[in-house]
């Protein structure tokens, strides 16, 4: 577990995305004992849609420009 939490964090590192809640993520995958399918259906397409709205409703006003800066 602690090596899931490391990766994850390591990855959030190299993107720039730091989010120390997020670590839990990987903890909830193991500890629930579920499969790789968990990954995808609810985590990576709840936060593809959480990434859309903010690109959507952070960028509707000309003086906004979300997000500041790509990997």
């Amino acid at each position: 577990m602690a090596l899931a939490v490391g990766l994850a964090i390591a990855m959030m590192m190299l993107t720039k995305t730091t989010h120390p809640p997020a670590g839990a993520d990987p903890l909830v995958v193991m500890l629930g004992t579920f499969s790789w399918s968990y990954l995808f259906s609810p985590v990576l397409i709840g936060s593809t849609i959480i990434v859309i709205f903010a690109l959507l409703i952070n960028n509707m006003r000309s003086n906004r420009n979300y997000p500041t800066f790509w990997i």
